[in-house]
């Protein structure tokens, strides 16, 4: 438990001054007719250097690590891949990582610097916003999550990444790394559809909309019973996404142990940052005005707010397509709590900074009360000790 403390508040003050003190930096040098400081500032460097030390060291956490972890060791040993429907681009990093016979340390490493250079690629413009998105990824659920589902990590950042490739119509380039994408994960066929988000019209100033979508999905979320029948219409699409088998699982005569009804701060938390962000979505649009990403990642929280309330009352399999969004959403929460912050509007922010930091620390004290097994994903372990 202390180790777990130590390491996630640790990490979130270390790289939250890092970022800090990167746009501060950089602001002093453009108010004086400098540019912008390069994603190879020292202070960046030492962000991904530290972040990716911390996720190679930890071992052993999550039942998804250890199935990662597993088929990475038995390639060593064996020789042969013991599962042949990972994704080419994925199979192909670990067996030659694998048979180049290093460390899984540094297999694991190699994902985690993946994913925090493209994530640090798509907010190169807005450093201001790398302080938040330390102290959410760290003390929320993020990199917990990030670092237990590996495949799917990687995609969600490269999303943030493809969403300004949707801004500046650029359909080529995305959908060459939308097939990079389904190398990787073969869920994100959806990427395709999801180029639409952005280009729909909607009349701005609208805030009831958003608002009543993400309710009427609370409500659609709250009785499932519903899906039963779009599971038996969905089956071919589900062998896909590579989901068939789970398609097969959730058939209408298994389907109902997968209901159930969970309501609880997990759920509730990130539904009321979401309503604090759509009543100041305007407010911050006014700040961010030459962000031309930013309407689009606003678009694509809403739907992945919507998306994971929907099938909340499910199975986390259903939620998955949706959490493809889950860092544009992790994103706007930056964008939010940094205009919180400058505006000095301190009740919402007191709001949305508890909602999402509030995780680690609660998840680690249930996991400790409760005699959590190594395979918590809330508590860190090292090989080290």
């Amino acid at each position: 438990m202390i180790l777990s403390l130590a390491v996630y508040t640790g990490s979130a003050i270390v790289m939250a001054w890092l970022g800090w003190h990167v746009a501060h930096r950089e602001q002093r040098l453009m108010a004086k007719g400098g540019a912008e400081l390069p994603l190879w500032s020292w202070e960046l460097l030492a962000s991904v250097l530290f972040y990716v030390v911390v996720s190679a060291l930890r071992w052993q956490t999550s039942w998804d690590y250890n199935m990662y972890y597993n088929y990475y060791v038995a390639m060593q040993s064996l020789g042969s891949y013991s599962r042949e429907n990972f994704e080419p681009g994925f199979a192909l990093v670990t067996l030659t990582m694998s048979r180049a016979g290093l460390h899984f340390a540094f297999y694991f490493a190699f994902w985690a610097l993946v994913q925090i250079v493209l994530i640090f690629y798509a907010i190169r413009h807005r450093k201001v916003l790398l302080p938040w998105f330390a102290l959410c990824t760290f003390l929320g659920p993020y990199y917990i999550f990030w670092m237990g589902f590996v495949r799917q990590c990687v995609v969600e950042a490269l999303f943030v990444v493809m969403v300004e490739l949707i801004v500046r119509r650029k359909f080529w380039w995305y959908l060459l790394l939308s097939l990079v994408a389904i190398s990787i994960h073969k869920m994100c066929v959806l990427f395709i559809p999801l180029y639409l988000i952005p280009l729909i019209p909607v009349r701005n100033g609208k805030r009831w909309l958003p608002f009543a979508v993400i309710l009427l999905c609370v409500l659609l979320g709250s009785f499932p019973q519903w899906i039963r029948w779009t599971f038996d219409q969905i089956g071919q699409f589900a062998q896909i996404l590579g989901y068939g088998h789970y398609h097969r699982l959730f058939a209408s005569h298994n389907l109902e142990y997968a209901f159930r009804f969970v309501i609880g701060p997990a759920r509730l938390f990130p539904l009321v940052s979401c309503m604090v962000m759509i009543w100041y979505y305007p407010s911050i649009k006014r700040m961010f005005a030459d962000d031309n990403c930013l309407p689009a990642l606003y678009r694509f929280s809403i739907v992945y707010m919507g998306y994971i309330n929907l099938f909340a009352n499910t199975t986390q399999y259903l939620a998955r397509p949706g959490e493809l969004m889950r860092t544009c959403f992790v994103i706007m929460l930056c964008y939010l709590l940094h205009y919180l912050w400058r505006e000095r509007k301190w009740i919402p922010f007191a709001v949305v900074a508890f909602s999402n930091f509030y995780y680690v620390f609660y998840e680690i004290a249930k996991a400790a009360r409760t005699g959590g097994s190594i395979y918590w994903p809330e508590l860190y372990h090292t090989f080290l000790l």
